[in-house]
This record gives C-alpha cells, structure tokens and sequence, in this order.
C-alpha cells in the first residue's frame, strides 16, 4: 500500500494539472498490482471569494489587468498538454469551500477521487458554478456519493461537517501551507507546486519498494 497526500483547490489550474498527474501515475503503479491511496487535503486560494457566481475573466481582469488573456492562454496551453480543456469564456469565479465539503465527504465513501476530478472537469470546461447546492448534488450523485445519511443540511456552511472542515483548513494554514498543490509520497519529502508524473510515478514506486522490503520476513 502506498499513501499519497495532495494539498489542492479545485479552482486551481496548477492544482487540476497536478492532480491529473498524480492520478495517472498512481494508476500506472495499480496497474502493477500495488494499492495506492490518495487523501486530499483543502487549500482557498480565494478564502474570501463569496459563493454568488461571476464570471472568471472579468474578475481575473480586474486583478491582473492586461496580463489576464495573456495568463490565460498560457494556462489553456500548459493544461492542453496533459489532455484538459480549460474554458476561461465559460468559467465561474466562486468561493471552494462548500467543493472541499462534498469532497471530504466523499472520501469517507471511497469516492473522493471521482469527485475531485468531476469538480475540475465542471469548473474548467463546463462552466458550472460548483459552489451551487443542485451542482454539488449533481456531482455527488454522477459519483456515487451517498449524502442522504447525513440530512439535508450537510452540505452548508453551518453543518457539523463544515465545522471539522474549517478545522482542517486551519491545521493546514498552522502547518505552513500557503499554496498548492503540494504533495507527499508516503513519508517522503514534500512536494511544492506541479510535478511531472515521472517524480510521482517514481515516488510512488520507491515507496511501494520500501513497504515491500519492510513486511519481507
């Protein structure tokens, strides 16, 4: 078994690019017959981004001035290459913190996977604005998310859940996270920004090597 731990934000480019890439190298080391699971870890890069949908590039516009377009179509290039298509005439700018919420309780059901990318996919190509309440639910039920054992208020900003969320983030914070992605391999050191898939892959692989020679008798 080989543990690997993403810091991300599912409004993230570099975040959705990593994540491509971790997920790819984690299945080329499943396919070998190793178990790798992945945990997710939540990171704002707009904490005091509201939950009402804007458009994105007005809202990039008005922060990055003449740099925005360009900014863009250097990210819509970069994510190209891995195989993912960003759709910044579409893209909603909203707050992440309710997506953190449906994705930490989707990864008590062994679904977290599935979600984050469902999150990505909606946010950079489909334009949806994935703090909304029927979207959320959406991508819960596409996933195979079950949120009617935890009432109908799960998924705002006062449930219990949310509470323990704000918690994590904190711990994050505490612990000197202020971007992401960030990775780690197993105990292996931390990973700060896009990796190629090669040092995930490789990551893995040494830590997969590692637990095997730790349980040979």
């Amino acid at each position: 078994m080989v543990r690997a731990d993403m810091v991300l934000d599912v409004i993230c480019v570099h975040s959705y690019i990593g994540y491509t890439r971790l997920v790819r190298a984690a299945n080329r080391l499943r396919a070998r017959g190793t178990a790798v699971t992945i945990t997710f870890r939540p990171y704002e890069i707009a904490p005091a981004a509201s939950d009402s949908p804007q458009l994105l590039m007005p809202v990039l516009e008005r922060a990055l001035g003449p740099y925005a377009a360009t900014q863009t179509e250097l990210f819509t290039w970069q994510a190209a290459r891995d195989g993912l298509e960003l759709r910044y005439d579409l893209a909603v700018a909203t707050g992440t913190f309710r997506p953190h919420l449906l994705v930490a309780l989707a990864a008590g059901q062994g679904r977290a996977e599935a979600v984050v990318e469902r999150l990505f996919r909606a946010h950079f190509t489909e334009g949806e604005h994935i703090a909304a309440e029927d979207v959320l639910r959406d991508v819960a039920e596409e996933c195979g998310v079950d949120l009617t054992p935890y009432g109908p208020g799960v998924l705002a900003r006062t449930s219990p859940e949310a509470e323990e969320l704000r918690g994590e983030l904190h711990r994050l914070r505490h612990h000197g996270v202020t971007g992401a992605p960030v990775f780690r391999i197993a105990d292996g050191p931390v990973l700060l920004g896009v990796q190629a898939e090669g040092v995930l892959y490789e990551a893995m692989a040494q830590a997969a090597a590692r637990s095997a020679g730790a349980t040979t008798p």
